[in-house]
């Protein structure tokens, strides 16, 4: 499925962004909003709770104030007095209606309707008609007082019980914000990942296309599905991968064609060091003999280059072409070691085999070049004197072939190239001519066509190259 990305990376940053930070808005928000209502509630709590407080407690002053001015206006008869009593009824009066304003429980309204009637009743009877005894009065007086007494005592409790609601309610807005928070926190870990993935894609793709250009493979189209500017990349790289494409290709050529030009004036001058060195011009001082003997070699050695370049470039074009047999390795690893017999004898490089009778289906051809290989660079870098190991085994439904030199080894500089084509390290060795650098690549083409792998393996002293084949085809394939 493909994706519909933004015109621009940056606009695709932007948005994942604005993605992820999206639920912690929304967490944020919404814990705001409940604080604000609790903070709001508290307010009105607080309002009521203290509205509630002072009338109660204005209502036990003036009931004080009235009984007071009354038995005063009894003993001394003064007119003001009374006018006292009245002005504190009137605040009594108001405080009860502001009592009632607020939200009572039904016993609170209940018990201030008792009061209020009962005072209206007793400041009927001292309007009416003044009482000639004080004690019924003074009993009315206490009664009221008591009453004043419970409904401010319910208002405290108020107070409690609105305190005890807002605690309530914090817990449950702190419960509410806590399973917001951890519901919102996967999610926003989710829409980071999907983002991360939606970012990661084309980059994944870009470094696979680029490696795959530095590993010389050209043949797949480079394509980049992502924001815009990534894409136009993607084009930029794929029209790279055409001139590098175009490039190997005139290289390839350059090289078949150079290759087969060399190829017939190397054969005259061989064949013409070949007449010398048997001496059909006429008889040669030791001298000429050392001479020829150098001309003739040195020719060998160019011209197994030469076949080497023309092998590289067969394996490039025809990668695939296996002429499949069975064959018995023994004898194919006692063939390649018999073609370099002069040059071994010439070194005095003793040659150690430990060959089991396995049998294989491959490319006789091209699995005698991979030995071969393996030996001609063993013995390049073998001293005069030293040795080379060859071991041949069966490891479940595989072939070990293990070629070991005591040269000098692979400097650790070398071996990430080692299979590189035209590449050649800079250990020393024995010889007159350098190689192409296309022995081991070639090998490893070879050992890749049958399916199986070629590596350097540590070792202590030299080289220790292995190569691991299936034995049977099918394996390969």
């Amino acid at each position: 499925m493909r994706i519909s990305y933004p015109s621009s990376f940056l606009k695709l940053l932007l948005i994942g962004f604005a993605l992820v930070m999206l639920p912690l808005l929304f967490a944020f928000g919404n814990a705001a909003l409940h604080l604000e209502r609790l903070a709001e509630q508290s307010r009105k709590a607080v309002y009521q709770a203290v509205e509630a407080t002072r009338a109660s407690r204005a209502l036990s002053e003036q009931l004080t104030v009235m009984e007071r001015s009354f038995r005063q206006y009894l003993v001394l008869g003064d007119i003001t007095l009374l006018e006292n009593y009245r002005a504190a009824h009137r605040e009594f009066t108001s405080s009860v209606l502001a009592l009632q304003a607020l939200p009572l429980d039904h016993e609170q309204r209940e018990r201030l309707a008792s009061l209020s009637a009962l005072e209206l009743e007793l400041y009927g009877k001292i309007a009416a008609a003044l009482p000639r005894s004080t004690a019924s009065v003074v009993t009315e007086f206490v009664e009221l007082s008591d009453q004043a007494q419970a409904i401010l005592s319910a208002s405290n409790q108020l107070i409690d019980r609105e305190s005890a609601v807002l605690v309530q309610t914090a817990e449950r807005a702190q419960k509410a914000m806590l399973w917001q928070i951890l519901t919102l926190i996967p999610v926003a870990v989710l829409v980071a990942a999907a983002i991360t993935l939606l970012l990661a894609r084309p980059i994944r793709r870009m470094d696979s296309a680029i490696r795959r250009l530095g590993e010389g493979k050209y043949e797949e189209t480079i394509a980049i599905d992502g924001p815009g500017d990534l894409r136009q990349l993607g084009e930029r790289l794929n029209w790279l991968r055409a001139q590098l494409s175009d490039l190997e290709e005139q290289k390839k050529r350059f090289l078949r064609h150079v290759s087969h030009e060399l190829k017939t004036p190397l054969t005259s001058i061989r064949e013409g060091s070949e007449l010398l060195a048997e001496q059909v011009g006429g008889v040669l001082s030791p001298q000429q003999r050392e001479i020829t003997t150098i001309l003739r070699d040195n020719s060998l050695r160019l011209q197994k280059m030469i076949e080497n370049l023309l092998d590289y470039t067969a394996v490039q074009f025809r990668k695939s072409a296996l002429l499949v047999e069975h064959i018995a390795c023994k004898p194919l690893v006692q063939e390649a070691v018999a073609a370099h017999a002069l040059t071994l004898e010439a070194k005095q490089i003793t040659i150690v085999t430990t060959l089991a009778d396995i049998t294989l289906e491959g490319d006789r051809k091209k699995l005698l070049t991979v030995i071969d290989n393996l030996i001609s660079n063993a013995a390049k870098y073998t001293p005069r004197g030293g040795n080379i190991q060859i071991r041949l085994a069966r490891e479940g439904k595989n072939v070990l072939l293990e070629v070991a030199d005591s040269g000098p080894g692979i400097a650790p500089a070398d071996r990430e190239h080692l299979f590189d084509p035209f590449f050649r390290g800079g250990g020393d060795h024995d010889g007159h001519v350098s190689g192409s650098g296309l022995g081991l690549s070639i090998a490893r083409e070879y050992v890749e066509a049958h399916g199986g792998t070629i590596a350097l393996l540590p070792s202590d002293h030299g080289a220790l190259f292995r190569v691991t084949l299936p034995r049977s085809a099918r394996s390969a394939a």
